[in-house]
Formats: C-alpha cells, structure tokens, sequence
C-alpha cells in the first residue's frame, strides 16, 4: 500500500458538490476565481438535493406585494423558525435571506429548472404552495434532475470537479488561516492536498447517522442518508471554527411515515392542496387546505387564519398518537386535477418517485391509499439550528474560512433555500477574498498537516486485525439511544462523555480497501460529533425550548434559563464547540444579539470566553 500524494492549487477551494457547493463554485468562477470542489461522491447526485427536489421558499415580489404580504413580515415568520424564537441565532442572516431569496432562487432557470406553468394562476406563471409562512411562499417546481443540470453549469463554468474525494482535513497556515484541504480518494490509493487562498465548506450539513439506528421497518427507504455524518461540523471544529447549538440536535421522537421518509409534510408541501389526516374511523384531525384566489380580498388574513389551525392540529396529531390513536395522510377527496398535480410533485420530489412508481406499477389509484402517520420514540439527532457560527457573508470564526448551506448555525433556516442564497453569498464573498489574498502556506507547516493524514491513512488500512466500522458505529448509537433520552441528567451526561471518550481512545478500525477506508472516517467523526453534542449539553444547564435537564438528586426539572456557571448573559448564551490546539474540545461562550454584526477574529483567543457582536 502506497497512498499517492496529487498536488492542486487554486484560488477557492469547495468542499462538497451538493446544493450550496455547486452554486458556490459557479458564482466564484464567476467573479473571476480558479475553483476546485472536492466531492464525496458524485455532483450528479449529490446531498440532499440529489434524488430531486420540487419545493422550496422565497420571497416572491410579484405575488406577494399584490397581497400585502411584505418583506418584513415574512421576516417576522422566520425569526418563529428553529431556535430564532428562543432568542438564539442571528435577525441579519434571516433578513439577508429574505432580501435576496427571489433573484437568487429563481437563478436556477439558467439552467433549466422550470418555474413557471401555463396553468399557473399566479403571477408569472408560479406555483406556491404553503409550508412555513403566514401565505404561501415556497415554488413548486421541476426540481428531478437539479444537480444534474448544476453539475453541467459548474463544468460549463470551468469548475474543476474532483469527485469521489473526501475532505478529511481543512489545512490552515501558521496565522490559523484556511488555505486549503485535504482529501482521500474511495476509488484508488490517492490523497488530494489542494491549496488555495479560500476554503468554501457546504458538507454534510446533517448529522441523523450519529443517533439513528437500522432499526426500521424498512431500512432501504427509511435509513438516514449517508451524507448526515456530522462530517462538516467536525470538519469545522477541527479547523477551530466555533460550532454552535449541538446541544439541540438530540431529539426523542417525532413524526414520521413507516416504510417510507417523505421530505413532505402534510397537508403542505407535496401532498398540496388535497391531502388530510384521518383516524381509523375516518375522523378529519388536520382539514385539506384551500388555494385561496390570489384576488380575493382578504387573501393574506385568510392564509394566515388557516396556517393558525394547522398549527393547532399538529398539536392534536401528537397528543392522539401519544395515545396509542394509528392516523393516516388520506387524498380521498382529491380530484382527478389534483391526483395528477400530487403525481407530479412526487415525482419531482425526492425518494417520494419511488412510492409513486410502486402505485402505478400495481395500478393503485393515490385516493385508494391511506398512508400510516406514526410516532417513532428512539433518540434522533436533527440538525435543527446547529452548524458553524457565521454571519450573513458566511464568515466563520476562522478567516478564510466560509460556510453555506445545512451547516449554518443560527440561521433561522436549513435546507434548499439556505443552500441556494447562502450558496451564491460563500462563492461571492470567497472569491472577493481570494483577490486580496495570497497564498500563505508554509512548505513544512503544511507537510505537518498531510503526514498525519497519511499517518491515520496508513493505520486505518494497516490494522488487519481491527474491527469493522459497523461494529464501533453500533457502539456508538447504544451510547446516544441510552443516555439522549430526555429529560438529560448531570449523571446521563458525563456516562455518555466518559464511554465517548473511553472509545475514542479504543478505535481499533481496518479498513480493507478505499471505499471502506471513507466510511472509517466517516464513523470517526461520528464518534467526535457525539462528543461535541454531550459537551454541549454539559454546559448548558438550563431548560430552553426542547433542550430539558433534571438534576439527579432532585425530581425537581432546572428551571427555565438557569445561569451556567460563570457564563457571560446566560439568558441570551450560545456555546461554541471547536478542537483547541490540545486536540480536545473547548468552547467560547457567545452572546446573542439577534441583531448581528462582526464576528471578532482579532479579540478571540483559545479557551476563554468572549462576546460577539456586541
């Protein structure tokens, strides 16, 4: 076994091809710079946006200034959204969103997305459809093939596209700057080492691999994708950079579709306009909704009455499934129109093509269909508000360094929308950077960083006697299923951090070939990801939102924004995680200005506090 060593340099460097990355490196080639992506797989089908998407908000001016839904409100909308209504996250990063989301997603038609539709009764020809906000705002569209026609415009671009190349090291010069990455190859024994003068991470913005077990009904539809690793939160903090929120991403439970994950959610989403749930008895819990006349008069009060209902049913969906009560989605009373209009959707949306082509295969007509609505009980990890401290440019707290897209911590917003808008934004400010720097690295520092990858490289498919890695990520999940359970305690807190920690001293993995040597790493950062969301639960020792904490010698809960010890305003506090020069995890205390302003590179120093954006 002899890795090769592959030498590239460049002005961005973009770590992941997905959603956020494509649109990045296109919009920094754009503005002049030279740019390698680094891609785990295939920019065909990348991330989460690559087995199709068919929704996704925006602001939409034509349709929404006719009806008095402003800019600011959905502004207000979206400060309600993840853990920006808990007084975490940053008001700038929302209200950037919200001011450029229109021209940014509709973007996509230069590659030949299709927004607009003869049949369309709106402005321009959109299709809306209610998901999030007070009227509807996310465009359906033909969104199948995304990455595929992404992946064409990078190369049309002149992106030099590196696929099946995973990062596994953000190089960082003798300032502490990101100039580079590192990256193994699952096809041959090769190691990428890019350098560049600004480094783009989109990555593995998810993180479900960490909590959930293959213990589902159907473990083909219903497993997590592999690409929620962790991997770019772990990218990051080993890049120093402050990871925020990780305390937030253990969930118990939640609602979900057996055998079967829809990205969809009913009664929006794909299954608009004519979906409800029902009871066995066929009792309506959450009604169909109504596409109200973008000409009625009282448009805007009637969307947002209706969006208020929901919200209650949804409360009632839970309380009855607690009960042992089984619900379903049910189309019964769609018409032809709107089975054809939901065909559609699904078959642009997803996995949900999949299901689509099991009905007509068995001629089993959408209305015949109930589909089981349940409740799953085991530990999840969720993404949620957690990623990388950033401002509205991407910025992170270590220079040169940007991220975009599912990794943005305190953004108000995840997913595709993010990934567009926040795309583009790290591709311009990259490469606005990348022409007022040079490149920076010192010959030995860097050769430092490349020999301990080839060190672990060399370990990992030296270690004939190691275990598999399915095995320590099965140790790993029973450490999540059994101490994540709410309320947490001091006591289930430091036993997960004591048996993390005690099995990151024993990996013993091998890694028998270059594939497996990707997923051996990929379980590495699943083990430090567990870690970092323990560590964040140790030190916040308050209740806020969903996050809840016992004391174990009192049945009494904390009590709501109890001070940790010695933090800086605790009622307003997040904390960021990032692996200090030691190799372990450290944090900063951060207050919360909702507010925004500059991320403080220059005041920052390694384990002490400090404030940003005063």
């Amino acid at each position: 076994m002899a890795y090769q060593i592959e030498r590239l340099k460049t002005d961005v460097v973009v770590i992941g091809g997905g959603l956020a990355g494509s649109l990045a490196s296109i919009r920094a080639k754009e503005d002049g710079a030279d740019v390698i992506v680094l891609e785990k797989a295939n920019t065909n089908r990348s991330g989460n946006a690559g087995s199709g998407l068919d929704h996704m908000f925006s602001y939409v001016p034509p349709v929404h200034e006719k009806v008095g839904y402003t800019k600011d409100f959905m502004k207000s909308d979206m400060y309600q959204i993840a853990l920006m209504g808990l007084g975490l996250g940053n008001k700038k990063i929302v209200d950037h969103f919200v001011d450029v989301s229109y021209e940014r997603v509709i973007s996509l038609e230069k590659y030949g997305v299709n927004f607009r539709f003869e049949d369309s009764h709106l402005a321009e020809g959109f299709r809306l459809v209610p998901q999030f906000h007070s009227v509807p705002t996310s465009f359906h569209f033909e969104g199948r093939d995304l990455m595929v026609k992404l992946t064409e415009g990078m190369k049309k671009a002149g992106v030099n596209i590196v696929n099946h190349a995973q990062v596994v090291k953000i190089i960082k010069n003798k300032e502490g700057k990101a100039s580079g990455a590192i990256a193994v190859s699952d096809r041959e024994e090769k190691i990428y080492v890019v350098e560049a003068k600004t480094v783009i991470l989109t990555t593995a913005g998810g993180a479900a691999r960490v909590g959930d077990k293959m213990n589902f009904e159907n473990p083909y539809f219903e497993h997590p994708s592999s690409t929620d690793s962790g991997w770019g939160h772990t990218l990051a903090m080993n890049a120093g950079a402050d990871v925020i929120n990780m305390e937030f991403m253990i969930k118990n439970g939640g609602l979900a579709f057996p055998q079967f994950t829809f990205t969809a959610g009913a009664p929006g989403g794909t299954w608009w306009p004519a979906a409800r749930v029902v009871d066995d008895e066929g009792n309506v819990i959450v009604e169909r909704v109504t596409d109200y006349s973008i000409d009625e008069p009282d448009y805007l009060k009637k969307n947002v009455e209706m969006l208020d209902k929901y919200a209650i049913q949804k409360v009632t969906i839970g309380k009855l499934l607690n009960e042992g009560k089984q619900l379903y989605v049910d189309l019964k009373e769609a018409t032809d129109e709107e089975v054809e209009y939901i065909k559609w959707s699904m078959h642009n949306e997803g996995k949900c093509w999949l299901y689509l082509r099991n009905l007509e295969y068995n001629n089993i007509d959408l209305r015949d269909v109930k589909i089981p609505y349940r409740l799953f009980r085991h530990v999840t990890i969720g993404a949620g508000a957690a990623g990388v401290l950033v401002n509205e440019r991407t910025e992170t707290t270590v220079e040169n360094l940007y991220v975009a897209g599912d990794l943005m911590g305190g953004a108000g917003t995840i997913g595709a929308p993010t990934a567009v808008v926040y795309g583009i934004e790290a591709g311009l400010q990259a490469a606005k950077k990348a022409k007022e720097t040079t490149y920076s690295n010192d010959e030995s520092f860097v050769e430092s960083q490349i020999n301990e990858v080839k060190a672990t490289v060399e370990k990992l498919r030296g270690n004939k006697g190691g275990e598999k890695w399915q095995s320590l990520l099965e140790r790993v999940h029973s450490i999540v299923e059994t101490f994540g359970i709410y309320p947490l305690t001091d006591g289930k807190i430091n036993s997960a951090l004591e048996l993390i920690r005690k099995l990151k001293e024993e990996v013993n993995i091998y890694a028998p070939d270059e594939h497996e040597l990707t997923r051996a790493f990929e379980v590495l950062s699943i083990i430090q990801t567990a870690e970092a969301i323990f560590t964040a639960a140790d030190l916040r020792k308050e209740n806020l939102g969903p996050f809840k904490r016992y004391k174990d010698n009192d049945t009494r809960i904390y009590g709501e924004r109890v001070p940790a010890e010695n933090a800086v305003l605790p009622e307003a506090t997040e904390y960021g995680l990032y692996i200090g020069e030691d190799g372990t995890i450290h944090h900063h205390i951060h207050k919360t200005n909702q507010d925004g302003g500059e991320i403080p590179y220059k005041e920052q120093t390694l384990n002490a506090p400090y404030i940003r954006w005063e």
